[in-house]
């Protein structure tokens, strides 16, 4: 699934798309100007499982893998109703929870439209692992042309954002917890934890895995010549629309 910070760089097309559409005056340009901390908070919030002992459906509201049913948005309103109405709750929480859906929406799209057709069905992408590394690969090296995307403020538009009960199966320390440990990697000069984190689940050192990312021929040969990344790349541009329209119904703005 898309990583945090390809969230994030989702978030800041979302707000500019959104101000393109509608001039910075618009009803949902205002709001996610004067909320926009929350908002950023809110599309990476739904991976917070990775700093607490929430299981991931706890968190995405659907199953791995997820049925084709499977909305995950609609499940998290019917289990947590108070969520449910945006106009009874605070502006940042309403703004926070209309990214948190918008999160869980894109990464349903990425499994559907990504993961399924260019990785687990083409009979030419090898055995299983094989499957799973290069599609690793992808996300790490979508999520360093995100990292280096992102404004210079996005490391204090997400240290801004103080959770307030947002959210009624998480806690305000876990939400801060997995916001901090963002923002320690959004700093000048940081070093993500992408490529430790799938070098992990590759049972790969880091050093190994970063090699082969750095490995022209290698990325050529198993990604770029295999997987339509340029498709790959406008599935996540036709996304923001789907996001906005989302995120106008949740607000009614």
């Amino acid at each position: 699934m898309p990583t945090p910070f390809m969230h994030l760089e989702m978030a800041e097309r979302i707000r500019a798309m959104v101000n393109r559409l509608e001039g910075e005056n618009g009803r949902l340009s205002t709001l996610l100007l004067a909320e926009w901390p929350a908002f950023y908070l809110g599309s990476v919030a739904p991976d917070l499982q990775a700093v607490c002992d929430l299981p991931r459906e706890a968190t995405h509201f659907y199953p791995m893998p997820p049925s084709p049913e499977d909305k995950a948005w609609p499940r998290m309103m019917a289990e947590y109703p108070e969520l449910a109405n945006a106009r009874h709750l605070p502006a940042d929480q309403a703004v926070f929870v209309a990214a948190y859906c918008a999160h869980l929406m894109l990464d349903l799209v990425w499994f559907w439209q990504v993961m399924l057709p260019y990785f687990a069905e083409p009979p030419n992408m090898g055995d299983l692992r094989e499957r799973f590394l290069v599609h690793n690969v992808l996300l790490t090296w979508l999520d360093e042309q995100a990292r280096m995307a992102l404004p210079d403020t996005a490391v204090t538009t997400l240290a801004q954002a103080e959770p307030d009960h947002w959210l009624p199966f998480a806690t305000d320390a876990d939400i801060r917890q997995w916001r901090d440990r963002l923002v320690v990697q959004l700093q000048p000069g940081a070093t993500t934890e992408t490529v430790a984190t799938y070098a992990r689940r590759m049972r790969m050192s880091p050093s190994e895995y970063e090699a082969m990312l750095h490995d022209a021929t290698w990325m050529e040969t198993h990604l770029f010549a295999r997987v339509p990344v340029d498709k790959v790349q406008a599935r996540l541009e036709t996304a923001v629309s789907d996001s906005i329209h989302l995120i106008r119904d949740y607000l009614r703005c």
